[in-house]
């Protein structure tokens, strides 16, 4: 496609078969507005590719998402960089001039992150002399690499501290397009690419390049927070929040500590006392209905073996084979009882059978046939035999016919 002479905002530059596309419209991060011209549309499933002569929406890549808004009042799908120039993606054809919005708030937020993590990776590097390995944003923080052999809470402290007194310096950042013999005089040869250089420069702290967009001076952070580290395979990762985010995530944070802090009738500051009181409180419910359990089962063993019979075979509800084996125990150690006890949950069925040494009751022959006729899994001991499987209606009865 033959590009057109009117399209001059946007330089395309050859480097090794690599396409780098400036726009210097990216310099100015409170530049959301413009009006311009399409210059090609291409359908795309229903939907419209336009390319205009200028354009004010990003382009993300890695470290930094693209711009969100609109273009006459339709919203932009899709962002590409194809044949030299950026594609807007919409739900409908335009042709001529149009007017383009890109939400302010959003790019806000993502230039106040970008800035922040170079400030902070020029602060290490200089500091600690470390080398960044990764970085990236979502809603929550911002987070950064680093090839830390060791980082700790004082580190984080004042790494915190040098961010926030250099952002009351306000030191001003810039973007530059330096030939290479300038570029060089910061930068080591195999970083400085063959042709145009697009360079971000925070005062005299740091210069990098980068082809993201940024904040004009570091008091547009206005305040960095280091949230957490870990450790990583390769070194570190430090976690920070900075300005429109971290006031967007105090909040979100403050309204549910709100609605806490009512339920609990307790301040911020005590939630975490009321929250212990409850867990106690808890803890001890939980004791006092284990205790209650543990008479209920002794007392309905003592009402199975009120039955003459020297072999119990019963089914219980909603129980457990460790339950099973707690009534067997009681039934085995205190009545000399044999017994075969079912315990139903759902659609599983637990089966547990015990035998008095005392007598000629063959645990291991009852509970073999038992898991022959229903096909259950087990596993069998000298006096107790125990396991389960799937439920099958009138399997108390078939077992005790079964023992008659």
């Amino acid at each position: 496609m033959k590009k057109s002479t009117e399209y001059v905002k946007i330089k395309e530059i050859y480097t090794g078969g690599v396409t780098v596309m400036f726009n210097k419209l990216y310099d100015n991060c409170f530049k959301t507005e413009l009006n311009t011209k399409i210059i090609a549309v291409q359908e795309d499933k229903g939907l419209y590719w336009h390319a205009c002569k200028d354009t004010i929406f990003y382009v993300g890549n890695d470290n930094m998402d693209s711009d969100i808004g609109m273009m006459d009042n339709h919203m932009v799908l899709g962002l590409k960089k194809k044949d030299g120039y950026v594609w807007h993606l919409l739900d409908t054809k335009l042709e001529g001039s149009v007017f383009m919005s890109v939400n302010l708030h959003e790019r806000f937020r993502k230039c106040q992150a970008h800035t922040a993590q170079h400030l902070i990776s020029a602060i290490l590097s200089n500091v600690y002399n470390v080398k960044q390995l990764s970085f990236q944003i979502n809603e929550e923080y911002g987070e950064v690499e680093y090839d830390f052999k060791d980082f700790n809470e004082k580190m984080a402290t004042e790494l915190q501290v040098l961010c926030n007194g250099l952002i009351r310096d306000d030191l001003k950042v810039s973007v530059l397009y330096p030939t290479v013999a300038e570029a060089t005089q910061f930068l080591p040869m195999k970083e400085v690419m063959d042709g145009d250089l697009r360079v971000v420069r925070i005062g005299a702290l740091d210069y990098t390049i980068c082809h993201s967009m940024h904040v004009p001076s570091l008091r547009y952070l206005q305040i960095v927070l280091i949230r957490e580290f870990e450790k990583t395979e390769k070194g570190y990762k430090i976690r920070f929040l900075v300005g429109d985010q971290l006031l967007d995530n105090i909040e979100r944070r403050y309204k549910v500590l709100d609605k806490i802090s009512t339920v609990l009738a307790t301040d911020h500051l005590y939630l975490d006392t009321a929250v212990n009181r409850l867990i106690n409180q808890k803890n001890e419910l939980n004791n006092e209905i284990n205790a209650w359990k543990e008479k209920f089962y002794v007392n309905m063993a003592n009402d199975f073996a009120k039955n003459e019979s020297p072999i119990i075979i019963e089914e219980i509800e909603n129980v457990d084979n460790r339950i099973l084996m707690k009534i067997s125990n009681i039934l085995h150690v205190q009545y000399h009882k044999s017994c075969i006890l079912l315990g139903k949950e759902y659609d599983t069925i637990h089966v547990v059978v015990e035998g008095d040494a005392q007598s000629d009751f063959n645990v291991a022959k009852v509970f073999n046939q038992i898991v022959e006729k229903y096909h259950l899994t087990g596993t069998v001991g000298s006096t107790i035999a125990y396991g389960g499987g799937v439920y099958r209606n009138g399997m108390l009865d078939e077992i005790k016919e079964m023992m008659k």
